[in-house]
């Protein structure tokens, strides 16, 4: 008797964690979505050089030129390795937004630090230009905070859908 009740518990618990895990066609989504931005944000990234002349913190350019092609490389890498990640939809859909935002944000805050000369954030390429206008400065340093905590977060959820799970054999 006691036996089937343990049996039927651990049939229980595994169909209720299947039922929140991704299936095989979100895990698709999701990986096509990642891919697709991976992609579009390093494109974005190839372009951006090409206005260096015309930004007014042309070092700003540049740096914004290596952020999108290192977030559009980390987006390619989560889109990639999101068959091992373990996650339930709702940390899927959390993640997923967290590293889209933070990605086009923090790409189009470095372009419009570039574009307009902002020194608060930008200390080190800034080096030399006046201070721009104090609200876009406030604005795009409260930007730059949140989303720095947004990849933070994302970094750990992907990290606790990458632990090694115990599964029992059969």
């Amino acid at each position: 008797m006691k036996v089937e009740t343990v049996e039927i518990l651990n049939e229980f618990d595994s169909q209720q964690i299947s039922k929140t895990l991704l299936n095989q066609y979100e895990i698709e989504e999701y990986r096509r979505s990642f891919l697709w931005h991976g992609f579009f944000l390093f494109f974005l990234g190839c372009i951006i050089p090409l206005f260096i002349p015309l930004y007014t913190n042309p070092r700003a350019g540049l740096a914004a030129h290596t952020i999108g092609l290192s977030l559009g490389t980390f987006l390619i890498c989560v889109g990639l390795a999101l068959p091992y990640i373990q996650l339930s939809k709702l940390l899927a859909k959390l993640t997923f937004w967290f590293l889209l935002l933070s990605s086009y944000v923090g790409l189009g805050s470095q372009v419009l630090g570039a574009a307009i000369g902002l020194t608060k954030t930008l200390l080190i390429t800034a080096k030399g230009f006046p201070q721009g206008p104090l609200w876009i400065e406030t604005s795009v340093e409260i930007a730059v905070k949140v989303i720095t905590s947004f990849v933070f977060l994302a970094c750990i959820i992907i990290l606790f859908g990458l632990r090694r799970v115990k599964v029992e054999q059969r």
